[in-house]
C-alpha cells in the first residue's frame, strides 16, 4: 500500500514535491524497515515452505532475506543516511532482543523474519473456531462492544438528521488570526530548507469523515463475518472504526447541546432525575420481562417480585413527574439530548465494568466470551504442587516428572528448570513407574492406566475450557421462543450482565456450567506414586504404610518374540492400512483383514499378495457391501466371509471373492435378537453357527448363516455369567465359548448343553490388564487346537497366553514402532499352520509369530 501511494503521489504531484513532504519520509522509513519481514512472500511464491527450518530451508530463506536487506539499506542510504541508520538500529535492536529471547536463541532472528509472516501464509486455509456467521454481530459485539455499536448508530442518526456525513476541515489553529496565511514547511533530506507561503483557500473541499468511518465499520463487519476464521480477538478490527464513529457521534451530541441553557434550568438536578428515571425504567421493565412477573401469586417470592415492581414503578412515576416539572420550559430536543447523554454514560460504565471483569476477575475462567480455547486453573495448581513436592523431597528441582503430548503445553516451559523431566508423548512405557509424578491428558488416560495400575493415586484438573456455545445453529424461530420464555430471558440477561450461568443452567436443566463441571472442557491428571505420598504426608494421623505390590503378575513371563512375517499395507498393492482390527483365515490359509478406518475388507494369499478387496464408506442408506468401521471378521466352513459392520450395527455375509450374500441387524437397545449396538466381533463354528458379541447390549447372540436367530446368553452386570463390554470371542473344538469380558477385566468360558440352546458359565479368570475404557481398548482372543487361549492386551501393547484353565503361560510385546513391539494390539488369530497372527492397529500392520516351543 505504501509503494502504491508513493507511485500515485509521484504521478500526481511530481518527484520534487513528493521528496519535500514528511509523509514521504514516513513511507520510506516504513517500507525499508518492514521489507525484510516480507521475505516469506517470494519464498512462498517460488513454491518453498517459509517454515522450513532445516539447513537447506534456512539457507534458501537466508538468501532471500539478504537480498531484501540489501535493497532496504540501499533505499535508506539514498533517502537519508543518518536518519535511516538511527531508526534501523532502534527497530532491529528491539526485534533482535525479543526474537532471540534475549540472545539465547540466535536462529530466532532469522526464523522471526521469515516465520512471522510465513506462519500466517500457511494458516490462510485454516478456519479456526467453526463459529456461526452471526458470531460477531450477535455474540461478540452485543456482549462487549455495545457502546461502540450504539454510538455508531447515534452517529448515523446525526449524519442523516443533520446531513453531517461530510464536513469542512478546520484548517487554522485555534489561536490563528483569521486572515493570516498558513505556513507549510517543505523538507529535504530531513532538514527544513525553505518555507512557502500559501494563501488559505476560500472554499475548502468537504471531507467525508463520517462516510469513511461508517463505511469502514460496515465493511469490517461484513469481511470478518464472511471470513472462515472467527475468533474473539478479531473483534477489535470491527470495533475500532465503530469506536471512532461513536466518538464522532457523542462528540457532536456534546458540542450541539446548549449547556448554558441547561445550566440556567437546574441541569444538575435534571441529570440526577434522569439517572433515576433510567434506573427505575430498567427495574420496571426487568420486573415485567423477568422470570418472576408481578401479581403472579401470593408466595413469598411472588409477593417480593410484586413489591419490587411497585417500587420501581413508583420511582419511574416520581422521576418522570420531576423531569416534566423541571424541564417544562425546555425544548423537547434538549430533554432527549440529556436522556441520551445519561444513557451513554451508563453504557460507558457497563463497558468499563465488562472489561474490568474480563481482565481481572474472570481472566482464568471460561465464563467470558472474550477468549476461545482458554487455559484452566489446573496447570498452575499442578505446578505449585510439583514445586512443593520437589522442594521437600530433593531440596530443589531434581524431582523426576514425566508428561505427555497433551500436557506438553505449558509444562515444556513450566518445568524447564527440572533436569529430570521425561517427555513420553502419547506412548507411555513401563519405565514411567520410575517417575514419582506423571502428568497426562485425557486422551491418554486409558494408556497410562495399564501401566501405573494401583501404584499411583491421581487427581483431576481442568486443563483447557471453551466458552459455552449454545448460541450456535440458532434459528429465528428458536430465538423468538427463547425470548418469550421468562426464565430463559432472565437467564440470558444474567449471562450478559454478570456472566452468571446458574439461572441458565437451571432453565435448561443442565449441570455442567459450574466451574467444577464446566463443559466444553479438557482435563489433565496428576499421578503421584503412593510411596511419595507416604513420605510427604503431614496431616495429623500417620498415613497407611506404603507397601510395594506386584503390579504386573505377568512380568516374569514376558519374553522377546520377533515376528517372522510382516504384512504392511503401505508396501502392498492394497495401499496403507488405517487402524485395522479383525483378522480371519480360510481353510486354504489365505487371510482376510478388516481394514477398519478404510471401511474395506482385504483378502491376501499366504505370501501377502492381495487377492480381493471390497467395501467403501457407508452413506445415509448404508447400502449392502458398504461399511461403517468393520471390526470383527470370520470365515465359515463353506468359505463365506462374515463381517461385524460395527457402526452400521449389523452382520454382513459375502462369498470368498467379496460378493454380497445377505445381512441382518439394525441399531437397537431393545431385547430383539437382531437389534445390535456396536457389535465388535463375530466367529463361526464348524456347524455354521454364527456367534456375535453385541458389545453395547452386553450379550452374545447366535444365528445360522442365513441370519436366523438360534439363541443368546449374557446380560449386563459383573456377576458370573454377566457381561460388561464383551468384545473378543473364541470357540474351541468342544464348542466352549470364550469371551473377553472387557470392563469386568476377565475371561469367561461358557459351555453349551447338548442341544446347544443354553450356555452355562463354567470358568472365569481375571486379566491384569484392560484398565482403560477408551474406544480403542477392545481386546480380541483366539484359541488353538491345544486349548491355549491367546489374549490381546491392546493398551498394554502385548499378547498374553493362558491354558484352557486360565493359567498364565507366557506373553510378549511392549510399546514400539519397530518389529520388537506393538503400537496397539488389535485382532489376534491362530492360523491353520499354528502360527499366531496379531493385528498391530497402532502401527497399521499385521505380524506373524511362531509360538516358542518351550512355552508350548
Amino acid at each position: 500500500l505504501g509503494i502504491a501511494a508513493l507511485v500515485i503521489g509521484v504521478k500526481t504531484l511530481g518527484w520534487k514535491t513528493i521528496r519535500s513532504l514528511r509523509s514521504f519520509d514516513l513511507l520510506i522509513l516504513l517500507i525499508t524497515l518492514v521489507l525484510p519481514l516480507l521475505s516469506a512472500f517470494p519464498i512462498k511464491i517460488m513454491g518453498f515452505d517459509p517454515l522450513d527450518y532445516q539447513s537447506q530451508g534456512l539457507i534458501r530463506s537466508g538468501i532471500v532475506v539478504a537480498i531484501f536487506f540489501v535493497l532496504a539499506i540501499a533505499i535508506g542510504m539514498w533517502w537519508n543516511r543518518n536518519l535511516w541508520i538511527a531508526n534501523a538500529v532502534l527497530f532491529y535492536g528491539i526485534f533482535t532482543i525479543f526474537y532471540t529471547t534475549f540472545f539465547t536463541n540466535g536462529v530466532g532472528f532469522f526464523t522471526g523474519l521469515v516465520g512471522s509472516l510465513g506462519y500466517w501464509l500457511e494458516q490462510q486455509g485454516v478456519n479456526r473456531g467453526s463459529q456461526p456467521w452471526y458470531y460477531y454481530a450477535f455474540v461478540q459485539l452485543p456482549i462487549y462492544e455495545f457502546l461502540a455499536v450504539l454510538g455508531s448508530g447515534l452517529a448515523v442518526y446525526f449524519g442523516i438528521r443533520h446531513k453531517k456525513f461530510t464536513q469542512l476541515p478546520d484548517l487554522q489553529p485555534a489561536d490563528a488570526e483569521p486572515d493570516k496565511p498558513v505556513e507549510i514547511e517543505l523538507q529535504s533530506e530531513g532538514l527544513v530548507e525553505e518555507t512557502e507561503m500559501v494563501d488559505q483557500p476560500e472554499e475548502p473541499r468537504r471531507i467525508p469523515v463520517l462516510y469513511i468511518l461508517i463505511f469502514w465499520s460496515i465493511t469490517s463487519l461484513a469481511a470478518f463475518t464472511i471470513a472462515g476464521e472467527k475468533m474473539p480477538w478479531l473483534t477489535v478490527h470491527i470495533t475500532l472504526p465503530m469506536l471512532l464513529a461513536a466518538g464522532w457521534g457523542l462528540g457532536y451530541l456534546v458540542d450541539s447541546t446548549p449547556w448554558k441553557d441547561l445550566k440556567r434550568n437546574r441541569a444538575i438536578l435534571s441529570v440526577i432525575l434522569a439517572v433515576l428515571f433510567l434506573v427505575s425504567l430498567s427495574g420496571t421493565l426487568g420486573s415485567l420481562l423477568g422470570d418472576q412477573p408481578p401479581f403472579a401469586g401470593q408466595s413469598l417470592t411472588q409477593l417480593e417480585a410484586t413489591a419490587n415492581f411497585l417500587l420501581a414503578l413508583l420511582g419511574l412515576a416520581g422521576s418522570t413527574a420531576g423531569l416534566v416539572y423541571l424541564l417544562r420550559n425546555w425544548h423537547w430536543n434538549n430533554l432527549i439530548r440529556l436522556v441520551v447523554l445519561v444513557f451513554f454514560v451508563f453504557m460507558a460504565i457497563l463497558t468499563g465494568r465488562a472489561a474490568f471483569k474480563a481482565s481481572f476477575i474472570n481472566y482464568e475462567y471460561a465464563t467470558e466470551y472474550l477468549v476461545y480455547a482458554h487455559a484452566g486453573t489446573g496447570p498452575k495448581q499442578i505446578l505449585s504442587q510439583v514445586e512443593e513436592i520437589s522442594q521437600r523431597l530433593t531440596g530443589g528441582t531434581d524431582l523426576k516428572v514425566a508428561y505427555d503430548n497433551e500436557s506438553l503445553y505449558p509444562y515444556w516451559w513450566y518445568l524447564r528448570r527440572y533436569p529430570n523431566i521425561q517427555y513420553f508423548a502419547e506412548t507411555p512405557t513401563r519405565d514411567l513407574k520410575d517417575a514419582p509424578i506423571i502428568l497426562v491428558g485425557a486422551a491418554n488416560y486409558s494408556k497410562l492406566d495399564s501401566i501405573v495400575r494401583d501404584q499411583y493415586v491421581y487427581y483431576d484438573y481442568t486443563r483447557l475450557w471453551w466458552p459455552m456455545e449454545d448460541y450456535s445453529n440458532l434459528s429465528v424461530k428458536q430465538v423468538w421462543e427463547d425470548l418469550k420464555n421468562p426464565a430463559l430471558r432472565s437467564a440470558i440477561y444474567q449471562i450478559w450482565l454478570n456472566r452468571d450461568y446458574e439461572p441458565y443452567a437451571k432453565a435448561k436443566g443442565r449441570n455442567n456450567l459450574t466451574l467444577a463441571t464446566w463443559q466444553p472442557s479438557n482435563h489433565i491428571r496428576m499421578y503421584i506414586r503412593k510411596d511419595i505420598i507416604a513420605q510427604i504426608w503431614d496431616y495429623g494421623a500417620a498415613p497407611v504404610t506404603y507397601t510395594e505390590v506386584e503390579t504386573d503378575p505377568y512380568a516374569s513371563g514376558i519374553m522377546q518374540l520377533q515376528p517372522d512375517f510382516t504384512l504392511d499395507g503401505a508396501i502392498t498393492t492394497a495401499g496403507p492400512f488405517s487402524e485395522p482390527h479383525g483378522i480371519a483365515f480360510a481353510k486354504d490359509g489365505t487371510l482376510y483383514l478388516a481394514d477398519t478406518k478404510n471401511n474395506r475388507i482385504l483378502h491376501f494369499d499366504t505370501e501377502g499378495n492381495l487377492l480381493h478387496e471390497w467395501g467403501s464408506q457407508s452413506g445415509t442408506d448404508a447400502a449392502s457391501g458398504t461399511f461403517n468401521e468393520p471390526w470383527g471378521i470370520a470365515v465359515a466352513s463353506d468359505g463365506s466371509v462374515l463381517v461385524a459392520d460395527t457402526w452400521n450395527h449389523r452382520i454382513q455375509r459375502f462369498n470368498a471373492e467379496g460378493k454380497f450374500i445377505n445381512s441382518w441387524g439394525y441399531f437397537g437397545q431393545e431385547d430383539n435378537p437382531d437389534a445390535f449396538w456396536g457389535p465388535r466381533d463375530v466367529v463361526v463354528d464348524d456347524e455354521g453357527r454364527v456367534y456375535v458379541s453385541d458389545t453395547g447390549n452386553k450379550r452374545i447372540v447366535i444365528f445360522d448363516l442365513k441370519g436366523n436367530y438360534i439363541t443368546k446368553f449374557g446380560t449386563a452386570g459383573m456377576e458370573t455369567g454377566m457381561l460388561d463390554e464383551p468384545v473378543g470371542l473364541a470357540v474351541d473344538q468342544n464348542g466352549n465359548v470364550y469371551i473377553a469380558d472387557t470392563w469386568n477385566q476377565r475371561i469367561q468360558e461358557f459351555t453349551p448343553n447338548e442341544a446347544k440352546t443354553t450356555y452355562i458359565p463354567t470358568r472365569e479368570w481375571e486379566i491384569a490388564g484392560w484398565y482403560g475404557q477408551s474406544t480403542e481398548n477392545k481386546p480380541y482372543i483366539s484359541v488353538d487346537k491345544d486349548g491355549n487361549l491367546y489374549v490381546a492386551d491392546p493398551e498394554g501393547y502385548r499378547v498374553l497366553v493362558f491354558t484352557a484353565e486360565g493359567v498364565f503361560k507366557y506373553g510378549w510385546g511392549e510399546y514400539s514402532t519397530g518389529v520388537d513391539g506393538f503400537g496397539l494390539v488389535g485382532g489376534i488369530e491362530v492360523a491353520p499352520d499354528g502360527k499366531i497372527w496379531v493385528v498391530d492397529s497402532g502401527n497399521n500392520r499385521v505380524l506373524s509369530f511362531t509360538p516358542p516351543i518351550a512355552a508350548k
